[in-house]
């Protein structure tokens, strides 16, 4: 019983010092919390700050970089009655570029890579919607040409899988006849029509979004009396800009798609990679026959 109470004793302290160990790397891996001001609802252009507007959000894991760009709680005096440059979203954090001019003028500053470029982008809410936000990602699809075509054409193709024929095929060769014979080197030339889509920048990240910023005139009455009193009032409207995040190759791209065509930018939260195959009018076409019923295919009636 004496041999076994050390070994009781020290069994008793690892398991404590695991214990501990464990819950460090939990805390530590869970990072220091921060407190952060987050809007309670929209807070349009122009808008004098307020602590009212804004509550009390505790949050962990944040990087470096993104704590710089971010008000924190203990910052928040600094921009009590300064105006906003943009629209703060409900429940978003404060950005130090919303409320400081310049932090607005060195948007390259927020890039990933310091090689990197901020590209600003013309576009539509036809083009990319109206819900897009600073963080999402884009497909840049672009479309050249427009169907000029007065006919479709629907060609069925097969194989010739027949025999050789007899004396005239030699292997590896191309015969002087025009029988195709197995092992007969074969080329051709793909030849598209226009017009045609394709994605050429896949998950090109949006660092900023702008929007047209409109002014009015509000009526409302003065505290204690019955004056009215007249007082701007700005609200935003329809996307008119976005600036993305590309290397200096996707920039050339993007500049050649921009002025030869036309652009759509469908988003996502979250990159997703890979490549797409395009769209031709060839690939419309067989899309629009495979549809139709095989015996109209044949002409039969």
């Amino acid at each position: 019983m004496k041999t076994r109470l050390p070994l009781i004793i020290l069994g008793i302290a690892l398991a404590l010092v695991v214990t501990v160990v464990i819950f460090v790397v939990i805390k530590v891996g869970r990072g220091t919390p921060v407190d952060l001001p987050v809007a309670v609802a929209d807070i349009p252009p122009d808008t004098a700050l307020d602590p009212s507007m804004f509550r009390l959000q505790q949050v962990r894991g944040l990087d470096r970089s993104t704590l710089e760009s971010t008000v924190e709680a203990d910052e928040f005096a600094a921009v009590v009655g300064h105006e906003t440059l943009e629209m703060v979203h409900a429940g978003s954090p404060l950005l130090w570029a919303a409320v400081d001019p310049e932090q607005q003028a060195h948007l390259t500053l927020a890039l990933s890579d310091p090689a990197h470029l901020v590209y600003p982008l013309p576009v539509t809410a036809d083009q990319v919607g109206d819900f897009l936000a600073a963080g999402d990602y884009v497909d840049v699809i672009f479309t050249l040409g427009r169907v000029a075509a007065q006919e479709m054409v629907h060609v069925e193709a097969w194989e010739y899988d027949g025999p050789a024929p007899p004396g005239l095929c030699r292997s590896g060769t191309v015969t002087a006849t025009s029988a195709l014979c197995p092992g007969d080197p074969l080329s051709y030339t793909t030849l598209l029509h226009l017009p045609l889509a394709k994605v050429v920048l896949a998950d090109a990240r949006v660092m900023r979004v702008e929007r047209e910023v409109i002014r009015s005139a509000s009526t409302s009455y003065g505290m204690g009396t019955d004056e009215e009193e007249s007082r701007p009032r700005t609200t935003e409207g329809e996307i008119i800009r976005i600036y993305l995040e590309l290397d200096r190759e996707q920039a050339e791209i993007l500049s050649f798609a921009l002025h030869n065509g036309a652009l759509n930018l469908p988003a996502r939260a979250v990159p997703a990679g890979g490549a797409s195959e395009g769209f031709t009018w060839e690939d419309f076409q067989e899309l629009f026959f495979q549809g139709r019923p095989e015996a109209e295919l044949r002409g039969e009636e």
